[in-house]
């Protein structure tokens, strides 16, 4: 089967501008004192020489809207929630089916934006499915909600893993998810329930983001 070696990073690949390199390297052979170092007299093209690949930027499939004032308003907040899931529902799915696992254990995605929404309306919680005090299911849902925008986030095909900063900057900064997490901390340090503020207090947000 014919094949072709690859040429080697910085050989030009005009035959005769070769032929020159090879034979000003072939003549410094001839010289009585070495070593030597020699400028070769001609410049190659920029188009001629081998660009090192660059990294690929992480960015995430979805563009989502960006925060506006408007958010104050608590049902336009989780809205745009409800709308980043349903977004990125589709790349979550792709994930799981090409690796066949997640990290998402006990929430769904759309019982976790319920569950989270829900909350901070004052709605009656739903925990579909389990048997868990409020404060331990707010928490569960927080860190599913987190691992189904991380797994969504990078299941586009030929995409790079995001470092860990790149994905908290993300995440903290330019999602609605974020936002929500942050109203149902407060929303807990306010509460009666001593396990609800601790979980507000500590469970919820990174240090770094609070």
């Amino acid at each position: 089967m014919p094949f072709e070696l690859g040429r080697p990073l910085g050989v030009p690949e005009d035959p005769e501008l070769q032929r020159r390199v090879l034979k000003a390297a072939l003549d410094l052979l001839e010289l009585s004192e070495g070593p030597v170092l020699v400028d070769f007299p001609e410049e190659m093209r920029a188009s001629e020489v081998e660009a090192e690949p660059e990294h690929t930027v992480w960015a995430c499939p979805v563009n989502f809207i960006p925060a506006n004032k408007d958010e104050g308003d608590q049902e336009k907040l989780i809205s745009a929630f409800r709308y980043e899931v349903a977004e990125l529902r589709s790349w979550y799915d792709l994930g799981f089916e090409k690796s066949g696992r997640t990290a998402v254990s006990n929430f769904e995605p759309d019982s976790a934006s319920g569950l989270l929404g829900g909350y901070i309306l004052g709605d009656p919680p739903n925990i579909p499915g389990v048997d868990l005090p409020l404060a331990m299911a707010l928490r569960l849902a927080a860190q599913d909600l987190k691992a189904f925008y991380f797994e969504a986030a990078i299941a586009r095909p030929g995409a790079d893993l995001p470092e860990s900063t790149e994905f908290n900057r993300w995440f903290w900064n330019d999602t609605a998810a974020a936002r929500i997490l942050k109203a149902v901390k407060e929303k807990c340090l306010n509460e009666k329930d001593e396990a609800l503020r601790m979980t507000g207090a500590n469970l919820l947000i990174p240090l770094e983001q609070a």
